[in-house]
C-alpha cells in the first residue's frame, strides 16, 4: 500500500510538473529584431556542465559560484507566455541564451551588481533576488525570472538563486534535500547583495524555493544578522510547498521581520495537493486554506484560484503567467511603494485601482490586517 502511494504521489507531482526534460542554455549568435534582452546575475549552487549547452548541471557543486547571463526574449509574445527552447531554438519564437559568463568570483560579482545599481535611476537601484522551485533546470529558473521581470516592469537589478533542482518530477526528494543544503549559500548571497549599493531588497521564492528563502530569513535572524535583514523591504512567496504550522514557526522567529509579505495561493494547484498527500494530508501555505490567518499576521494574499482557464497543467506558476495579475502589478504604481511601508494596511490605498481591472479583483485581493506581535 505504501509503494503504491508513493507512487501514485510521484505520478501526480510528474503531471503537475509539466516535465520537458532539459532546457537548453546555448547562446545563440545574434537576436532578432524587437527582442528584449534582460540581464541577470547568478549565484548557483550548481555544478558546471560537462554540457555546454545547458549552462549549469542538475548535480551539487560543494561552492557557490557567480555567473552573468544575458536571457533574450522574444518579439510578438503575449505576457506571461514562455516559450521554452528545444534543440533547434528559434529566438524570434523562445527564450534564448544573449550570453552567458561563468566562473565569476564574489568580487567580481560584487562589482557588478554595483556597476549596474549606479546605472539605473535613483528610484529603479533595487534588487530583486528570486528562488526557483522544484522540478526546476537551470535555463528554467533563469528564463522564468526574466520573463517576471520583463512582463511585471520590476524596477531593479536582477540576481537568480539557482540552487541544484535535479529537473525531474521524481527526484522531489532530492530537491527536498537539495534546497536544504542550498541555505547557507543563499544566506551568503543575501548578505553579498545586502553590502551592495542597492536601495532595497526584494526577495521572492517559488514553490519550494519559498522553503528556502524563510529558512535563510531564519537563520540571518538566528545568527543575530540584522544588518542583512534590515535591508530586505519585500517578501514574496509563490505557491509555497510549506507546511502551514512551519511557515509560522519560521514566520515568527524572523526578527528583525521584513515589513511587507505577499503570498500568492491557489486551491487548484496540483502540484501543491500532490505535496500534501506526500504529507499525509498536511496542508501546504500555498494551497490557500489559511488565507485568513496569512491576513491576520499582516501578510497581503492574492488568491489566484479562481484566475485562468482549466487546464490545471501551469497552476503552479500560474502567479507569472496571469494576465490579470500582470495587469495588476503593472497598472498600480503605488503598489510598488505601499509594499515598502511598515504598516501593512498601506495595501488598502491601491486596492481601488486594482478593482478597476474588474469585478474578479475582489475575490482575488485579500489585505493584511493589523500584524500580531511574534
Amino acid at each position: 500500500m505504501l509503494c503504491r502511494t508513493v507512487i501514485l504521489v510521484v505520478t501526480s507531482l510528474a503531471v503537475a510538473g509539466c516535465a520537458t526534460g532539459p532546457t537548453s542554455f546555448a547562446p545563440v549568435s545574434a537576436v532578432p529584431d524587437g527582442a528584449v534582452v534582460e540581464p541577470l546575475l547568478v549565484a548557483t549552487t550548481r555544478a558546471p556542465s560537462t554540457e555546454g549547452a545547458l549552462g549549469y548541471a542538475t548535480s551539487r557543486s560543494a561552492a557557490l559560484s557567480f555567473a552573468d547571463v544575458r536571457v533574450s526574449i522574444p518579439p510578438d509574445r503575449e505576457p506571461g507566455e514562455i516559450s521554452y527552447p528545444g534543440p533547434n531554438a528559434d529566438p524570434r519564437r523562445d527564450f534564448v541564451a544573449a550570453g552567458l559568463e561563468a566562473g565569476l568570483d564574489r568580487q567580481a560579482f560584487a562589482a557588478r551588481l554595483d556597476a549596474r545599481l549606479s546605472a539605473r535611476p535613483a528610484d529603479e537601484r533595487g534588487v530583486f533576488l528570486f528562488v526557483h522551485g522544484y522540478n526546476t533546470d537551470f535555463a528554467e529558473g533563469v528564463f522564468l525570472q526574466a520573463q517576471i521581470a520583463h512582463d511585471f516592469a520590476v524596477p531593479g537589478t536582477s540576481v537568480n538563486f539557482s540552487w541544484a533542482s535535479a529537473g525531474m518530477p521524481p527526484a522531489y526528494l532530492y530537491d527536498r534535500e537539495s534546497a536544504q543544503i542550498a541555505r547557507d549559500d543563499l544566506v551568503e548571497t543575501l548578505r553579498i547583495v545586502a553590502r551592495s549599493s542597492a536601495s532595497e531588497i526584494a526577495v521572492m521564492g517559488h514553490s519550494m524555493g519559498g522553503v528556502l528563502v524563510m529558512e535563510a530569513l531564519r537563520q540571518l535572524s538566528l545568527t543575530g544578522d540584522t544588518d542583512t535583514l534590515g535591508r530586505i523591504g519585500v517578501v514574496v512567496l509563490a505557491s509555497p510547498d510549506i507546511d502551514v504550522d512551519l511557515f509560522k514557526r519560521q514566520y515568527h522567529a524572523i526578527a528583525p521581520r521584513p515589513p511587507a509579505w505577499l503570498i500568492f495561493v491557489s486551491r487548484r494547484d496540483p502540484a501543491l495537493r500532490a505535496s500534501s498527500r506526500l504529507r499525509g494530508g498536511a496542508p501546504r501555505v500555498g494551497s490557500g486554506s489559511d488565507v485568513d490567518e496569512l491576513n491576520r499576521l499582516g501578510i497581503a494574499v492574492i488568491d489566484l484560484t479562481t484566475v485562468g482557464g482549466r487546464d490545471l497543467r501551469g497552476e503552479h506558476r500560474r502567479f507569472a503567467s496571469s494576465p490579470l495579475v500582470i495587469s495588476m502589478i503593472r497598472d498600480a504604481e503605488r503598489v510598488r511603494t505601499s509594499l515598502g511601508q511598515p504598516d501593512a494596511r498601506a495595501l488598502e490605498a491601491v486596492a481601488d485601482d486594482w478593482n478597476t481591472l474588474g469585478t474578479s479583483v475582489a475575490n482575488v485581493l485579500r489585505l493584511p490586517q493589523v500584524p500580531v506581535g511574534p
